[in-house]
């Protein structure tokens, strides 16, 4: 199946669609041949293994997958393509903090599935937009938490704000809106705007128009990013080229 068929089919199947499947057909759009379904099979892996661990709350989550499964944050090449590619950050157990969250959410989405595990085990995860730092939250049987998946930990929302300071330099006031729930589709976007940052700074226009391509069928309404599409098909009308159409 053609992959833009493909991630349509699998962003409109469900009001919030399975985001390992979504993201690794992102990952295929710029990888040719990659085996998506051979791919996702160590999502599948993760989630038996988690089962024996057992992961049963947050805390249990961030120590499989921080401690055993060692996945963290890519301090050596946070600006690499293959942060954003959900197949290398498996394999890696590297990447940025919104593919890692990725990694936790899907987890237990995939863990809710089995019905007799969730009754044992009341378990939900969703991304937080976080400025700058996408974070995850988790309910269990104990309440709310929230997870630093690039560091691996668990954070309380003061060790949230020093987030926002070490990033700006700058104290901010407790807000609740920074803490607001980010949707599949929102999440999906954020990976495919790190790949659209990365690829333009390369000067990889056409890769960049893939990322919009994807990011539209999110939001086809979506005013920004109708606009920059305009903007990339005259830069790419203007060159004449087809391709690897590089940025000067």
């Amino acid at each position: 199946m053609n992959r833009r068929k493909h991630f349509l089919r699998a962003i409109s199947a469900v009001q919030e669609p399975d985001i390992a499947t979504c993201a690794m057909i992102i990952a295929g759009e710029f990888q040719p041949g990659l085996d998506i379904q051979g791919e996702l099979e160590a999502i599948d892996q993760l989630v038996s293994e988690a089962k024996s661990f057992p992961v049963v709350d947050a805390h249990s989550l961030v120590k499989f997958l921080s401690v055993k499964q060692s996945f963290t944050g890519n301090v050596e090449d946070y600006y690499s393509v293959s942060n954003s590619l959900l197949n290398h950050v498996l394999s890696s157990k590297r990447g940025i903090p919104i593919t890692l969250a990725l990694v936790y959410i899907s987890l237990v989405q995939k863990l809710k599935i089995d019905t007799q595990f969730l009754q044992t085990h009341p378990l939900t995860a969703w991304g937080i937009n976080f400025p700058g730092h996408f974070l995850v939250a988790v309910r269990d049987s104990k309440g709310e938490h929230f997870i630093d998946p690039f560091k691996g930990c668990l954070v309380t929302r003061e060790d949230c704000y020093s987030i926002i300071a070490n990033l700006y330099g700058r104290d901010h006031e407790p807000d609740e809106r920074y803490f607001k729930k980010a949707g599949s589709r929102q999440l999906l976007r954020r990976i495919l705007e790190n790949l659209k940052a990365i690829y333009l700074r390369q000067g990889y226009a056409s890769n960049a128009m893939a990322c919009l391509d994807y990011q539209l069928m999110l939001y086809p309404d979506a005013v920004d990013l109708l606009q920059q599409q305009d903007e990339l098909l005259i830069f790419l009308r203007d060159k004449g080229q087809s391709g690897e159409s590089r940025l000067q």
